[in-house]
């Protein structure tokens, strides 16, 4: 795999997977009929959904705090390895992020995140098959 396109795999995995966390904590109110109109609609379906369906909403809890727990993880993680990569790609993208200095900083940031971005993605992973399992459990109680 070329350096760019593993640059921007680890760019896109990291973002996507930052994202992931939120996503978890949709799809409570599953099945709960749409409130058409009115303030809040969807947050109250939400809020209704965490209350009728107790069980999945402890899921989405549990996998929320799991997919936080292993950002939180992967940021420490290269933050620790990969300092002068972060300072470094911080001041060459500043001013340009189009610059090539700029994609060169964030290719060697890459390179050096690279196991912390395995071992995120491997985390998220186990958190999305643990709120799988977990929600798989509460509709056979």
């Amino acid at each position: 795999m070329s350096t760019t396109t593993r640059t921007m795999t680890a760019i896109l995995t990291l973002g996507a997977l930052a994202l992931a966390a939120p996503a978890f904590a949709h799809g409570r109110g599953a099945g709960m009929p749409s409130r058409p109109g009115g303030p809040g609609a969807l947050h109250s379906r939400g809020l209704l959904g965490e209350l009728i369906f107790p069980c999945e909403a402890a899921c989405g809890d549990d996998a929320e705090t799991c997919v936080t727990t292993a950002r939180d993880d992967a940021l420490t993680c290269v933050s620790n390895s990969c300092s002068a990569e972060v300072t470094a790609a911080q001041t060459a993208c500043q001013a340009d992020r189009t610059s090539t200095d700029c994609k060169t900083a964030v290719t060697a940031l890459a390179d050096c995140a690279d196991t912390c971005l395995t071992t995120f993605a491997t985390a998220t992973t186990a958190c999305r098959t643990t709120l799988s399992s977990c929600r798989d459990a509460c509709t056979t109680e």
